[in-house]
């Protein structure tokens, strides 16, 4: 078992504030797997800042004359501090266990 700590910058859109941060909070675990040797089994986060944080506002009007509504897009960047938990699975030793089926025992398995 190996700890390391790693920083990330995430950003995440979303049509609201919440949609979001969820969107930036869920690419933790591909943005640590892809900086982590072997398999993360805990992925801990210390600590976490907003970067940023903008909401853009826009008017839509249909066929450019009629009924307008006010949209809105949420972005906002994060950086999060987390540690890591993970194992490198080259190094563990697997005994081999090798069975010999008999013909019959093969086709009733299958195998």
């Amino acid at each position: 078992m190996k700890e390391t700590r790693h920083t990330l910058r995430l950003s995440g859109t979303g049509p609201t504030r919440e949609k979001a941060f969820a969107t930036a909070i869920g690419q933790v675990q591909s943005a640590v797997g892809k900086r982590t040797d072997g398999v993360c089994f805990r992925v801990e986060p210390l600590e976490l800042d907003v970067v940023s944080a903008v909401e853009h506002r826009w008017t839509e009007r249909f066929l450019g004359l009629f009924f307008p509504r006010t949209r809105q897009r949420f972005e906002i960047t994060l950086r999060i501090e987390v540690q890591v938990a993970s194992l490198d699975l080259d190094v563990l030793d697997f005994a081999v266990r090798e069975e010999r089926l008999s013909p019959l025992q093969h086709a009733l398995r299958m195998r």
